[in-house]
């Protein structure tokens, strides 16, 4: 009989930590929301901000004032670059100068509405020396050299985050009472020479504070007839821009409730949060894929689908086409490393021959769509047909090692030349240059190499149109038949709701085709390792995935992604078997 495990005492939580526990979140996913009450008030508020002309003259207390400045501090930002800067101003010769400055842009933008200028000049569009407070609201950029969390993919951040503590001040406001008057009839240049603003430095909003001496109910501009509202239906696009929610997608779905089991359980185990890494994300894309965690015990169904390319009559590989078959061969009589980690890991392999130039070599399953591809500077590398024959030959294979009972599928391939072949696509599929893309392959020389980025790059041009047309047109125009029907097997395993755990450079490229035409299918990926060609990390970061090994392998033909394996197994086994705090 097995004693009851002990539970461990959990240590209390630091202050300024999330002290909530998956056990608590789980039960009440709603835990977090305010009262009815507390929330009709924030609801409230949003619908009541009015855009205030006309203003009281009673001062605004310093401490009121000090409120609306910390909602305004306490923003989000990306990043947490916190770029906004405040410059409070209450002498009224300053405020005379900015008000000149926004009655000269009013008249010389008067004429821009024609027919409407007479009616443009009737609104009153400022109070800043009414306002007894101006609130000038600068973007601070900092030094662009400073790398910032999240600035990296859109510079502009620093602007959104700054917007979000304008809002922030004017609701506030609006919840204590103040009117609040966004001025935006200025130059920022001449708004910069007033104040003494850095050049560096952007004036995004003089904002108007004081007690309104109007209380409306509705934006004064609707109020004046010049504008109205548009009901939110007009502004709420699903999916894409302009399109309606679609409704044939069949794509299969990450199953959240079983990954987040996975995360709650992790939340409960006595060992800091966060602390197994980059297993903690393996262990729950798992469970999104299978609805369980990794087994402890894993078998693998290893696919490696075996082609040949055209293009190495042009001396993109220092071998022959019959190497291909060799290894294929090899591979079947368990002989390679791919094949001699399958046997002792346990697990199922199944050598395919979709396109090698030589006869399909016995204990090679035989599905040949064509006797390799064509040079893809002469045309096409595949039909339309082969490039679909392929992938539907790629997809029953991986049926097949699906229905054996398998954990996983562990994607590989075969095939000289074919490390050519994925720079091309890739470099299709990522817009990269190929001296990002090409590397030496199975050792070729310093002409070889500029052999095959010549040879990707002419191929790139020769095929851009096809390229253009979308994934499938580029796959079936850049080759090669085994990443086509590895492309289909990655595919076909996301829908039987198997992992497929990657290879190396050419099987992560096949998996990207695939995630191009269904983008639900990178939610079923893992990288196994990353490879010494220098593409496959561009190819993984494509993919948004993190290599659990580094090894600098060459030897291909899914050997790296065996070796992954255990790891996988042992995030597994520490999932299930590590002790728990109590509750």
């Amino acid at each position: 009989m097995t004693p009851d495990r002990e539970q461990f005492v959990r240590p209390p939580t630091p202050p300024g930590f999330d002290a909530s526990r998956a056990a608590e979140r789980a039960e009440d996913p709603r835990g977090w929301r305010y009262d009815d009450a507390a929330r009709e008030a924030v609801h409230r508020v949003i619908a009541e901000r009015r855009d205030i002309r006309r203003f009281r003259p009673d001062e605004v207390p310093d401490d009121v004032l000090g409120r609306l400045l910390e909602a305004a501090h306490r923003a989000p930002s990306v990043g947490l670059m916190q770029p906004w800067r405040f410059i409070v101003i209450r002498d009224v010769a300053t405020r005379s100068q900015v008000r000149t400055l926004a009655q000269r842009e009013r008249l010389r933008q008067a004429d821009r509405f024609d027919d409407r200028a007479r009616h443009f000049l009737d609104q009153k569009i400022e109070g800043v020396v009414e306002a007894p407070v101006g609130v000038v609201v600068c973007c601070d950029p900092g030094d662009p050299d400073t790398e910032i969390l999240g600035r990296g993919t859109i510079p502009e951040t620093d602007i959104y985050s700054a917007a979000c503590a304008i809002e922030n001040f004017w609701l506030a406001a609006r919840a204590e009472g103040l009117g609040v008057g966004w001025v935006s009839f200025y130059r920022p240049p001449d708004l910069r020479s007033v104040l003494g603003i850095p050049e560096r430095v952007i004036p995004m909003a003089y904002l108007c504070v004081g007690w309104p001496d109007e209380r409306p109910v509705r934006p004064g501009l609707e109020a004046a007839g010049w504008s109205s509202r548009v009901p939110v239906e007009r502004v709420v696009m699903r999916e894409h821009w302009g399109e309606a929610e679609r409704a044939d997608d069949v794509s299969a779905s990450p199953d959240r409730a079983a990954a987040i089991a996975v995360r709650d359980r992790g939340d409960t185990q006595v060992r800091p949060a966060g602390s197994l890494g980059a297993l903690e994300g393996v262990v729950e894309r798992w469970a999104g894929v299978t609805g369980a965690p990794p087994p402890a015990r894993m078998r693998a169904g290893v696919l490696l689908c075996a082609g040949d390319h055209g293009h190495t009559a042009r001396g993109t590989s220092l071998y022959g086409a019959r190497v291909s078959a060799d290894i294929a061969a090899a591979a079947a009589r368990g002989e390679t490393a791919a094949a001699v980690l399958a046997a002792d890991g346990g697990h199922d392999l199944v050598v395919a021959d979709v396109g090698l130039r030589e006869p399909t070599p016995g204990g090679v399953a035989a599905r040949k769509v064509a006797a390799g591809t064509r040079d893809v500077l002469d045309g096409p590398a595949m039909t339309a047909g082969e490039c679909s024959a392929a992938m539907a030959a790629g997809a029953d294979l991986a049926d097949a090692l699906a229905h054996t009972g398998i954990d996983c599928l562990v994607a590989g391939e075969i095939g000289i030349g074919n490390t050519t072949t994925a720079a091309m696509l890739a470099a299709a599929l990522t817009g990269a240059a190929p001296a990002q893309l090409v590397g030496r392959g199975v050792g070729v020389d310093a002409a070889g190499l500029e052999r095959k980025r010549a040879l990707v790059a002419d191929a790139l041009a020769l095929h851009a149109e096809a390229i253009a047309a979308g994934p499938l047109s580029l796959l079936a125009a850049l080759g090669g038949l085994e990443l086509a029907a590895l492309a289909g097997a990655v595919g076909a395993a996301w829908h039987r709701a198997l992992p497929v755990v990657l290879d190396g450079y050419a099987a992560t490229v096949a998996a990207l085709v695939a995630v191009r035409v269904d983008p639900t299918v990178a939610e079923g990926l893992i990288a196994g390792h990353r490879s010494a060609e220098p593409g496959h990390g561009l190819v993984l970061t494509e993919l948004g995935l993190e290599p659990l090994l580094d090894l600098r392998l060459r030897v291909g033909e899914g050997s790296g992604a065996l070796l992954s394996l255990p790891l996988i197994a042992q995030a597994g086994a520490l999932h299930a078997g590590m002790g728990t705090f109590a509750r």
